[in-house]
């Protein structure tokens, strides 16, 4: 009795230690191998095909349309309602997601035994960073993702110092949806204007991004205007908006592209520099001051 005790404690043990050690191989064997991934974010599919794992995609949302190749994988729908049961049954090895409060997605992903990985959205060009390496770390391309890193702070350090050499730093109102939503300072895409050499019209609101009043526009009598939703004839038709040195001056810009502004991963340098060239464009050479009695 007592050997056979003996026996069955050793296999006990065997059996605790295999678990154990296959559990600290999970992590690293999961970046090696992850081959059916869900992105549940744009600027995460993005990414994952920027860090040359698109092939490995196996759904993504309806919005992850960057690049052209990511519309043609399958999707579940967006990120706050999702099909979870066409997730489950693609049997993903990752399913790849951005961390937000008002979402039980996550938590209900986990529920149903699915490998999820949250990753923080950022609200900075650091964080931006941050998040390439951490997706990188996750999907066995930590090389890549550190190259990626260092080609973009090369180039936006670039960006940082034709923006201090510009003679005038213009305010920018830019309106990101309709009535007049805007950014605000904790966002990267804030500071990306800030980097450019411009100055965000609202940066001192502490949302990252928030509606204002026209009225309030107006008083603030921005240099630029940029909307992603309204074009020119409309912004400039806006009562009392003719007394705004944008739309006296004509620097009103509606076809710039959003992506490159609003997602956060790589592409946001895309941003930067084309957002450079359109400051360069509607400012001018000379870099004219605003109009006389503009409160800037």
């Amino acid at each position: 009795m007592r050997k056979l005790l003996g026996v069955l404690l050793g296999l006990l043990l065997l059996v605790v230690a295999v678990q154990l050690a296959r559990r600290g191989r999970e992590p690293q064997a999961s970046a090696r191998t992850s081959q059916r991934i869900v992105s549940l974010a744009p600027n995460l599919t993005s990414l994952l095909f920027r860090l040359g794992v698109g092939d490995r995609l196996v759904a993504v949302t309806d919005y992850c349309d960057d690049p052209a190749e990511a519309s043609r994988v399958p999707s579940v729908g967006d990120f706050l309602n999702p099909n979870f049961e066409r997730i489950v049954s693609l049997d993903p090895d990752l399913v790849l997601a951005e961390s937000s409060s008002s979402s039980k997605t996550v938590q209900r992903l986990r529920g149903l035994g699915l490998p999820v990985r949250e990753v923080a959205s950022p609200a900075s060009f650091a964080e931006i960073t941050r998040l390439i390496a951490r997706v990188g770390e996750l999907v066995g391309r930590q090389t890549e993702a550190a190259g990626l890193v260092g080609e973009l702070e090369r180039r936006v350090q670039a960006v940082r110092e034709r923006g201090r050499a510009l003679a005038f730093r213009p305010s920018v109102y830019l309106e990101i949806d309709l009535p007049t939503w805007t950014v605000g300072g904790p966002s990267f895409t804030s500071e990306a204007l800030e980097i450019c050499g411009a100055r965000n019209l609202f940066a001192d609101l502490a949302r990252p991004a928030s509606q204002v009043s026209a009225e309030v526009i107006v008083q603030r009598n921005p240099d630029v205007i940029v909307s992603f939703v309204a074009s020119r004839e409309q912004i400039e038709a806006r009562p009392g908006w003719s007394r705004i040195t944008a739309v006296q001056r004509g620097r009103i810009v509606d076809d710039f592209d959003e992506d490159l502004l609003s997602r956060a991963n790589h592409r946001v340098v895309d941003g930067m520099e084309a957002f450079q060239d359109v400051l360069s464009r509607v400012m001018g050479p000379a870099a004219a001051p605003p109009v006389e009695g503009a409160s800037n």
